[in-house]
Formats: structure tokens, C-alpha cells, sequence
């Protein structure tokens, strides 16, 4: 079976993330799925269409293709990769493995997530050291909040990365997803 990748973006369109992550993730076999929010960027406050939209693509995926259901990544970058926290952190949620990049991450979000979810969620955080968006504080202290409750939380900073996203951390993110 193959894993899917669904990688959202801030107000980037989609199509664009297929382009950074299709060298790593075809030979690996892996499905790759890149939605834009719909609206501005991701349903991060008020009402969620996101997630709802992202089941909905989920479901045509795996009526086309055979899916690896211990294998669903849920990545995205900035808004996309706080949105993966959003989406992914819920008890509901479909994805396995969520690896967020040089996202925000509000300790409240901790607290509300779904204990039993959290409990040995794998996690891959990737976040740049000059970051002046999303300062890189901000990652460190999520690594320890999300540590501190029960998920097993992988942490990558890159020294010389302000906000945006590192393409050599597609073919890390697939050995991380593959070795789980």
C-alpha cells in the first residue's frame, strides 16, 4: 500500500507543493496530495471547511488507490503546517504522522488536543533558526509541550532557514515516515 502526503500551504495554491515533494515521494511509492485552503489561508480560527474537504479528498484517494492507512502524513508549511497541528491533533483525525514546518503552535492547543491522540502521535518539527515570522522560540517550546504529552516528537532546526521551506527536509521527513 501506499502512504499519503497531504501538504498544506498558507495562501500558496497546492499545485506548488506537489512540485517540492514529487522527487521524494515517487520513489518511495507514496501517494501525494496537495489541496489549497479554501479560503484565504487555513481554517485556523472560526468555521473549519479545511478538514471537512480534506476527508473528502482523502476518501477519493483511497476509492482510486490502495492506501497504507498506518502511513498518512499530514504536513504543510506556516499557516499549513499550523493547520497540520489543528486538523492533525484532533481525536478524529485520519493522519498518523504530522510534520509541521516553520508553523506556530499556541500551548492552548496542547491542552485541547485529544490526550489519548497525543499519546505517541509521531511528530516531525522542522523549523529555521532566523525564522522572523514564527520565531524559532516558539518551535522549541512546542517540541517540549508536545514531548511533555505523550507524543513522540522528532526535532529539526536548520541554522541558516528563515520562514520558508527547506526542500532537502522531503527525503528526512519520508525516512522518519518510513522507519515508524
Amino acid at each position: 500500500g501506499r502512504g499519503v502526503r497531504a501538504r498544506p500551504g498558507g495562501r500558496a495554491p497546492g499545485g506548488g507543493c506537489v512540485w517540492r515533494g514529487r522527487r521524494a515521494a515517487r520513489p518511495r511509492g507514496a501517494i501525494l496530495v496537495a489541496p489549497t485552503a479554501t479560503g484565504q489561508t487555513w481554517a485556523l480560527m472560526g468555521d473549519d471547511t479545511d478538514t471537512p474537504n480534506l476527508n473528502r479528498i482523502l476518501d477519493q484517494v483511497s476509492a482510486r488507490w490502495n492506501v497504507d492507512a498506518t502511513r498518512m502524513l499530514l504536513t504543510g508549511m506556516s499557516d499549513g503546517g499550523t493547520f497540520s497541528y489543528v486538523t492533525g491533533l484532533e481525536g478524529a483525525s485520519r493522519f498518523t504522522h504530522l510534520a509541521p514546518v516553520a508553523a506556530t503552535f499556541h500551548p492552548l492547543m496542547a491542552e485541547m488536543a485529544d490526550a489519548d491522540r497525543l499519546r505517541g502521535l509521531p511528530i516531525f518539527i522542522t523549523h529555521g533558526k532566523l525564522d522572523w515570522m514564527f520565531p524559532v522560540q516558539t518551535a522549541r517550546q512546542t517540541q517540549g509541550l508536545l514531548s511533555a504529552a505523550g507524543a513522540s516528537v522528532t526535532y529539526r532546526e536548520i541554522d541558516d532557514l528563515s520562514h520558508t521551506y527547506p526542500r532537502e527536509i522531503n527525503a528526512e521527513i519520508f525516512r522518519w515516515l518510513s522507519s515508524m
